[in-house]
């Protein structure tokens, strides 16, 4: 439950009236849907430290009260649970040291006016390929709108936050952008805010496919076991399923992993579209009634597009040529026949932590 009125101790409000209408409306929201106060009861709900109130009853209850006064102050159980202060109980006092002047008034400040200086920061603080995504982003949505004055209207917004920005999306759609509008231009940059910028803390939860054919499986239980002593898990995927086999082609997309490995005994699989369309080919044999012909190469080559960790295992150049795709690059991984398990894993978990190779996206520079 996402809840801003949950704070850590030591810190407070501001005074800022849109957090103040969320500090009640995300409250109130989680009471309509649970039809009662008891959905902090939930385990991802709970309160990491042991809190006692006197509330009780309602639908979704989930414990049994053994104080019989529910309310506070009382007598019948020494006045507790009482409200917490500074010393006892190590509750947070508010608005410590905190001093304001000058009248209060029902009105917005002007700075409200400003919705564009935020997301600018926001905008300047990305690296170029991050840009790239955003902007792709809007394209993709303002590409659906069918009125030409919604459409502009969108284009002077964007215009307003930057005009490189309202330039590159007009062009997509084949509209002018509006000339630029400087006012709340600015070149602040803040940090943190890139995703795509820093590797990932931990492995825990990953998902690698392991993309072989059905004679040629011998090599996974050893991959998945090492796999799993980091803690992530291991798919491999073949023509039909059999012993050791957990998905077919025919189930597969490149989504369901964060990085690919491909047997080079299966080669033949990864032959392009064109040779199986050969009957006179040797590679005719990759043809099945179980996956459409060019999906294993299609999840491989999809894999690598979108920036994830790839390799291949055993005599990786036919492989990586009907892939289009070019060995010893970063995220690219060929391994001997012969490598031992915990070599594979400790390459591919390297990769894995850098997530994405964001230098395989495309740019509008480029």
């Amino acid at each position: 439950m996402f809840q801003p009125a949950h704070l850590v101790r030591g810190i407070d409000f501001t005074d800022d009236p849109l957090l103040q209408g969320r500090i009640f409306s995300y409250l109130d929201t989680q009471l309509n849907r649970h039809g009662g106060p008891n959905f902090e009861q939930l385990p991802i709900n709970q309160p990491r430290v042991p809190v006692h109130t006197n509330d009780r009853d309602g639908a979704g209850q989930m414990f049994i009260p053994l104080n019989t006064a529910a309310y506070s102050p009382n007598t019948l159980n020494d006045g507790f649970p009482k409200q917490a202060n500074q010393t006892t109980g190590r509750g947070f006092f508010t608005a410590p040291n905190r001093s304001v002047g000058g009248k209060l008034v029902r009105a917005v400040s002007s700075t409200f006016a400003d919705v564009w200086s935020q997301p600018r920061l926001f905008f300047n603080s990305l690296s170029a390929i991050e840009q790239q995504f955003v902007v792709n982003a809007i394209r993709f949505e303002i590409a659906q709108l069918k009125s030409t004055v919604v459409k502009t209207n969108v284009l002077i917004q964007l215009n307003r936050i930057s005009h490189e920005l309202a330039e590159r999306v007009a062009v997509a759609v084949g509209m002018t952008a509006p000339a630029a509008d400087p006012t709340y231009y600015h070149n602040n940059k803040t940090i943190g805010v890139r995703p795509g910028g820093a590797p990932l803390l931990k492995l825990d939860g990953l998902s690698v496919g392991y993309l072989t054919s059905a004679s040629a499986v011998d090599k996974a239980a050893d991959l998945k076991k090492a796999f799993g002593d980091v803690k992530v898990g291991l798919t491999v995927v073949a023509e039909h399923l059999g012993e050791g086999i957990d998905q077919t082609y025919s189930a597969t997309n490149a989504v369901q992993f964060d990085a690919i490995i491909v047997d080079a005994r299966a080669q033949d699989l990864f032959a392009p579209t064109g040779s199986l369309a050969n009957s006179g080919n040797a590679t005719t044999k990759a043809r099945s009634t179980l996956y459409p012909p060019g999906r294993p190469l299609d999840v491989f080559q999809t894999g690598y597009k979108f920036g994830k960790p790839v390799s291949v295992l055993g005599s990786s150049k036919t492989t990586f040529e009907a892939a289009g795709i070019q060995a010893d690059t970063p995220g690219v991984y060929a391994f001997d026949a012969a490598s031992d398990a915990s070599a594979v894993v400790k390459k591919i978990s390297e990769g894995l932590l850098t997530f994405k190779f964001l230098d395989r996206y495309p740019l509008d520079s480029q």
